[in-house]
């Protein structure tokens, strides 16, 4: 297989260690996701196209088109996720791969049976993990797709296109992204965030998001003399899981279904503290899972009055469906882009987030695109680079301005 420029670079940001830190108060929470943010600098520097990295380690550049025209932005983020290792990622290449099982290491292998999209991808080539960390294409395919395009129409400069403004973000993964990002300094009249899976992946609807945390101070005696006393806070948060809806739960949802989910839960006799994440794509049906809760913490104290329990619920983030609604500008160019290249877009909710509805929220409407990567997160994920150069091709299309 003969590596082209597009996948070498690709290749090369993923050896680049940029996972975000939770647990961090600085921006961005690691130091070395601005490892990958200067080596976009000195790219984009190559190929003679202005761009800087602001004080709160985003990428924001420009490359001027045609004028009159719309501003097209487009965005992904450099940061990786924390349920796995980004360090030391060693990528495998899979030639022509033939629908069986691929063998990562010794001890991990993945097939179409436990992977059924790996069937989608028979005779293509495969980029895998070596089975002991992640591949990052979550979101450096993402960036890749954007840096070809960039370096495409630097490179051919007879080639009309609209201007491209260009942001790379960190701490997408721990849900910071939009926190410091400046649309007036992105410039974009609408944008696109290019950070999903399969190519024909346009999205324009995701959960609305709120999260709970929860505490619980029981009382606390000696075992042998607590008859009648003792209140358990660590027994408290349990009934208090079960309080929530049963079946409202990731595990047992799909599509537009919300779910809760305890993300942890810490704590002894004396007290008990639970974090939770809440989704649903409508924002009525948000708000009763919501009120759920308090209606789990007043059984409990009728349950237990010697208890003290504390329940704090925050709104995250909103659907940016209803702004696709008042403006579809974004929404209608990409599904021309897919009808002229013939492609059949896949416009299924987000049962998760995206940077971009942060940006559509702050005045510049941003759907989200795939990036051919699949298996997000942990050692399974994989990119599909016939999908990857398709996506390439959709972006190039996106940004043109040939015939208008």
């Amino acid at each position: 297989m003969e590596i082209d420029e597009n996948l070498k670079r690709f290749l090369s940001y993923v050896k680049v260690d940029t996972q975000s830190d939770e647990a961090s108060s600085t921006v961005p929470s690691a130091a070395k996701e601005l490892n990958l943010s200067r080596q976009l600098i000195k790219e984009l520097k190559e190929l003679g196209i202005p761009a800087y990295l602001d004080e709160y380690g985003i990428v924001y550049g420009k490359l001027e088109g045609e004028p009159g025209l719309d501003k097209i932005g487009l965005n992904s983020h450099v940061d990786t996720a924390l349920e796995s290792s980004g360090e030391n990622v060693k990528p495998q290449i899979v030639h022509n791969y033939d629908g069986g099982e691929i063998r990562l290491n010794e001890n991990l292998s993945m097939s179409p049976k436990e992977f059924p999209s790996l069937k989608e991808h028979i005779g293509d080539d495969l980029i895998v993990t070596s089975g002991d960390t992640l591949l990052g294409a979550d979101d450096k395919a993402g960036v890749a797709v954007i840096m070809a395009v960039l370096a495409y129409y630097a490179k051919h400069p007879e080639k009309r296109h609209h201007t491209i403004c260009f942001a790379f973000t960190t701490d997408e993964e721990i849900g910071r992204g939009p926190e410091h990002f400046d649309v007036k300094k992105f410039g974009a009249d609408y944008a696109y965030t290019v950070d999903g899976g399969c190519y024909r992946e346009v999205s324009y609807e995701n959960f609305n998001a709120a999260h709970a945390d929860i505490r619980i101070e029981g009382v606390v005696v000696h075992p042998g003399e607590s008859k009648g006393k003792m209140v358990n806070a660590a027994s408290l948060g349990a009934e208090f899981d079960l309080l929530l809806p049963r079946y409202d739960r990731p595990q047992y949802t799909e599509g537009r279904e919300g779910f809760v989910h305890l993300i942890s839960i810490a704590g002894d006799c004396g007290e008990c503290r639970m974090h939770y994440i809440i989704r649903e794509h409508d924002r009525v049906k948000l708000d009763a899972l919501k009120k759920r809760f308090f209606e789990a913490k007043e059984t409990l104290l009728r349950l237990y009055p010697q208890a003290k329990v504390e329940v704090v619920v925050e709104d995250d983030y909103r659907n940016m469906k209803e702004v696709f609604d008042k403006d579809p500008r974004a929404v209608k160019r990409i599904l021309s882009v897919f009808e002229k290249l013939g492609y059949k877009p896949d416009s299924a909710p987000i049962r998760g987030g995206t940077d971009g509805a942060g940006f559509s929220f702050m005045g510049c409407p941003t759907p989200n695109l795939g990036t051919g990567s699949y298996n997000h997160h942990g050692p399974f994920e994989y990119l599909s680079v016939g999908e990857f150069n398709k996506m390439i091709q959709i972006v190039t299309a996106l940004v043109s301005a040939e015939g208008e």
